[in-house]
């Protein structure tokens, strides 16, 4: 089975592709919608996987573009990652008379419903229509999906992951443990965005502050500059302006979890969150929400807080704080099993199981 995987860029922590490559070996290229400038494309290159750029000036050249290679590929299935590229893999392969079998895995849950985008809901509930498979990579996002209208036959479900060979730089990990301001730094990774719930976090840090417990806040992402300058106000307005550090993007994420005393996921929603098996795979104390698909990585192992409950989370971070080493055993206990679970070898068997399932279905139709 030749599988095509479709990206929409090739900067950024990419592990999901390469663990489906690493699987996969030869039999599974990539073609990605920017120019190929970031380090997916070598490391792609490295495993000895062909690479296609489809940027072009437009959306509709790179959707041209992709039609000439579902003709010419000689691929048995292609499988778009996220929002965008599955939107261009089904407009691509519309109307194809002779083309490879359609696979788009959902990356997101309920984001466009909080972001009430009319517009991607449609976009949404089209890709579920006309792919030939659709890939939920939590219960969660699986539950979203059949919701959404897509039947049960065309739904399969794989599991996100990572490689675990390579552990955080240690001369990084010391380097931000000595830069704390707090005798206690909480992480917080994610982007800036509505999903992520930054404002409850921000506010139930003032609120382990104010009961005397000296602890800090470092937010790992980026975001809009409006969302920025909306928390830094929101910071400055509960007097945690010299607490919270916003560090934009960092290139090793692993090495900003692994210097937190806590990591800290507040949010409303996920579909299945990197962040989150990453610190309990590293054996850090988490303080995590019950959105999405934070349920499946977490639910058996510790007790979850309700979205959006500032008192919760406040209450639960200072129960983490108070006893630290209790929570690092807690943490550590069940590390080795999460990095089984979501680790690179059945990310990728997963995911290409549910190519071959769509393969199969297929012929069977």
């Amino acid at each position: 089975m030749k599988v095509l995987q479709l990206v929409p860029s090739s900067v950024g922590h990419n592990e999901i592709p390469l663990s489906i490559a690493r699987v996969g070996g030869r039999d599974v290229d990539l073609a990605t919608l920017d120019d190929g400038s970031g380090e997916l494309v070598d490391a792609m290159a490295d495993l000895g996987s062909e690479v296609q750029c489809l940027t072009g000036r437009s959306r509709f050249s790179a959707i041209l573009s992709l039609r000439r290679l579902l003709r010419t590929g000689g691929h048995d299935v292609v499988l778009a990652h996220g929002h965008h590229a599955g939107w261009v893999l089904v407009l691509a392969s519309r109307w194809c008379r002779r083309r490879p079998v359609t696979v788009v895995a959902r990356h997101h849950n309920l984001y466009h419903h909080l972001a009430r985008s009319r517009t991607r809901l449609l976009m949404d509930r089209l890709t579920i229509r006309w792919a030939d498979l659709m890939v939920a990579s939590s219960t969660s996002v699986g539950d979203t999906l059949v919701a959404e209208g897509c039947p049960l036959h065309r739904l399969a479900f794989a599991t996100n992951g990572r490689s675990w060979e390579d552990p955080p730089d240690p001369i990084e990990v010391a380097d931000r443990r000595a830069g704390r301001s707090a005798s206690i730094r909480l992480v917080a990774i994610g982007n800036l965005k509505e999903e992520k719930d930054h404002p409850t976090l921000i506010r139930a840090l003032s609120e382990v502050v104010a009961t005397g417990r000296d602890v800090d806040l470092f937010i790992a992402g980026t975001g809009s500059d409006g969302a920025r300058c909306d928390l830094g106000a929101l910071a400055e307005e509960v007097g945690m302006a010299e607490r919270v550090e916003f560090g934009g993007w960092c290139s090793d994420p692993m090495a900003v979890m692994a210097a937190a005393d806590v990591v800290v996921h507040a949010s409303i929603d996920e579909a299945s969150p990197q962040a989150v098996y990453e610190a309990a795979g590293l054996g850090v104390p988490m303080v995590a929400t019950w959105a999405g698909g934070i349920r499946d990585i977490l639910g058996r192992y510790q007790e979850l807080v309700p979205p959006g409950d500032v008192e919760a989370l406040a209450e639960a971070i200072t129960a983490v704080v108070d006893d630290l080493p209790a929570a690092r055993r807690r943490a550590g206990g069940f590390a080795a099993e999460v990095r089984d679970r979501y680790g690179a070898e059945r990310c990728g068997a997963s995911y290409l199981s549910a190519c071959r399932q769509a393969v199969g279905e297929r012929g069977r139709r």
